[in-house]
C-alpha cells in the first residue's frame, strides 16, 4: 500500500491517533530491549544467541539466570553444564531448574572471583546455546 494514499484526506485527529500509535510502538519495543544485556541480580550477563543468561555468584553458589531480551524465560525441563576455570583448576558442575528462569548446581559450590565459566544450556523449549563469563 501507498502510505501516502493511507494518509492522503486525513483528518488531524487521525493523524494524532496514528502519531501516538506509533510512538506507542516505538516505546514498546525501546522498553523490551532497555534490560536486554544488563544485569538484572548484580552478576555477569552473556549472550547465546536466542536467549541471555546472567551468572550470579551467590552465598549458596552459582546461579544463572535466563532471559529473552529483559524477559524471564522458564527453565522447567532445562539442563545444563557450568565449566569453571580458576588458579589453574577446572570443575564441571551439573546446572538443574532451580524455579522461575534459574538454573543452578544441585550441591553449593563457591564461584571464585576472576573464574571464567562456560554455560552450556538446552531450554525445555529445545533451544540451546552457551554462555561465556568472566566472574567478577
Amino acid at each position: 500500500m501507498n502510505p501516502h494514499l493511507f494518509l492522503h484526506g486525513a483528518s488531524p485527529l487521525r493523524l494524532l491517533r496514528i502519531t501516538v500509535a506509533c510512538a506507542a510502538l516505538a516505546g514498546t519495543a525501546a522498553f523490551a530491549h532497555e534490560e536486554h544485556g544488563k544485569p538484572q541480580h548484580g552478576g555477569v550477563v552473556a549472550e547465546a544467541g536466542t536467549f541471555q543468561g546472567e551468572l550470579v555468584a551467590g552465598p549458596k553458589g552459582p546461579v544463572l539466570h535466563v532471559t529473552d531480551h529483559g524477559k524471564p524465560v522458564s527453565t522447567a525441563g532445562a539442563s545444563g553444564k557450568l565449566v569453571v576455570l580458576a588458579g589453574g583448576q577446572k570443575s564441571e558442575l551439573e546446572l538443574a531448574p532451580a524455579g522461575g528462569n534459574r538454573l543452578a548446581p544441585p550441591q553449593p559450590v563457591a564461584l571464585p572471583k576472576g573464574a571464567r565459566a562456560v554455560a552450556t544450556v538446552t531450554l525445555g523449549d529445545g533451544r540451546s546455546g552457551a554462555l561465556r563469563f568472566d566472574v567478577k
